[in-house]
């Protein structure tokens, strides 16, 4: 009853804590944002449960992501089989605005620097899950590109990190992500 998503309503932030959960073996973790630099120093993960899959329910799970990005509908997404990304995409209607959405849900597994992409378009008839897929693996290989996913033993500073822009923000000041 779900192969369309009816009645499952998810946000971005939430759908970016389920992918992290499918990536680090299955251990979800609370959303948190933290709003300074101190803050940034002294976050703690708190972990708020772990999936209830059976013991190889995540293992099943990576090959079809793997799947999607090098056979599938999310083929605009990959880049190179030595960085692997595993994805879902989705497309569909707005009832309410008739505006079309698609997303795109990935993560890759490099190394130690391991990353978590959600891309969600909404707009005209040529949005589309393949169309968000392929957005986000243009940031993998932007990065890629910048050597980010290499591992290496110097410590980073923010301002080493690539710099990743977005038209619209993720969060305004004092709210909350939920």
């Amino acid at each position: 009853m779900t192969s369309f998503g009816t009645g499952i309503s998810m946000t971005p932030l939430e759908l970016a804590a389920l992918l992290s959960a499918i990536a680090n073996g299955g251990t979800l973790y609370h959303l948190q944002y933290p709003q300074s630099e101190a803050a940034v120093a002294q976050f703690v993960p708190k972990i708020k449960r772990s999936l209830a899959l059976s013991p190889t329910g995540i293992d099943d799970i990576k090959p079809g992501m793997r799947g999607a990005v090098d056979f599938g509908t999310a083929r605009r997404a990959g880049y190179d089989a030595t960085e692997p990304i595993l994805g879902k995409t989705g497309t569909c209607t707005d009832s309410q605005s008739a505006s079309h959405m698609g997303w795109f849900g990935s993560f890759n597994e490099v190394d130690t620097h391991r990353l978590v992409v959600v891309v969600m378009l909404t707009g005209g008839h040529n949005i589309s899950g393949p169309v968000a897929a392929g957005v986000a693996g243009a940031l993998y290989r932007n990065l890629s590109s910048q050597r980010y996913f290499i591992a290496d033993t110097t410590p980073r500073k923010k301002s080493d990190l690539p710099e990743i822009t977005t038209t619209i923000p993720c969060c305004r000041a004092g709210q909350e992500a939920r």
